[in-house]
């Protein structure tokens, strides 16, 4: 059975689209949103706020171009706009972050955190992941997307040190059908009102990350490096501080692979 209601959801997303495309089974939410920015860039065709939506995903995508496992059971979500602010760009997953993590609290997880950049973790084990992409031509679109683990507890693809968890494994099993509306809504909510204020949801970002300054840390880079070090925090746009040997280095992205005391 479908977790997205869709009769409910329909009127639930109101508030802020009247563009909700529900499909059974997608390549991927988020190359669909691509697909949408690029024929609307290119054709020049107006955008309102656009919610795509999937039971599942043949062709999933998470961050580094890794593969995002999709099966029935998750909640895959992709939010299309035209930005009005390009200053705010740059906040874009540090604002995704705050939101849902608000989300998966609303529903009822007590001790969810935030992994740098935006992985949504609880007890040390990934329940979700966010994905932003910018389009930048005659005007500039965004797109922010993410996957939460609702009733399934998928493989995590090319992360061999990261185990997942669920919604179900956290909570029980409960309404999944509920659980995901209110994720929906919550976060369409908190994320559409943080492009207007986003000082207050990149303060939630930075209280509920689960790393500690004086820490141990290791982050590989997107060219494969591992640059390992102590912890010293996040710059005012977000960026990952590590003090090395070599001294303190800031980084713009990346994925963090170890963590030890």
């Amino acid at each position: 059975m479908s977790i997205l209601d869709r009769d409910r959801l329909i009127t639930a997303v109101g508030p802020w689209t009247s563009n909700c495309l529900i499909f059974d089974r997608l390549d991927s939410t988020h190359l669909c949103a691509r697909r949408l920015m690029e024929q609307l860039d290119t054709e020049d065709i107006p955008l309102s706020p656009t919610l795509i939506l999937a039971d599942c995903q043949r062709d999933g995508q998470g961050r580094a171009q890794r593969e995002w496992s999709s099966p029935s059971g998750g909640l895959y979500l992709n939010f299309v706009w035209a930005m009005t602010d390009p200053s705010h760009i740059t906040h874009l997953p540090i604002l995704a972050a705050a939101t849902l993590h608000r989300a998966v609290t609303e529903v009822g997880i007590e001790n969810a955190g935030i992994k740098w950049p935006n992985d949504i973790l609880v007890d040390g084990r990934k329940l979700g992941g966010i994905l932003v992409y910018a389009r930048h031509g005659a005007r500039l679109l965004a797109t922010v997307g993410y996957g939460i683990n609702v009733v399934v507890t998928p493989d995590l693809i090319g992360l061999p040190h990261q185990g997942a968890t669920s919604l179900a494994d956290c909570l029980g099993p409960g309404d999944a059908r509920e659980r995901t509306l209110t994720l929906i809504t919550s976060f369409l909510g908190s994320f559409t009102e943080s492009l207007h204020s986003p000082q207050k949801a990149v303060e939630h970002w930075k209280a509920h990350l689960v790393h500690t300054e004086g820490e141990n840390i290791s982050l590989q880079t997107s060219s494969g490096a591992v640059i390992s070090g102590t912890f010293e925090g996040v710059n005012s746009s977000g960026h990952l501080m590590i003090q090395t040997e070599s001294g303190l280095q800031t980084l713009t992205g990346g994925d963090i692979v170890e963590e030890h005391s």
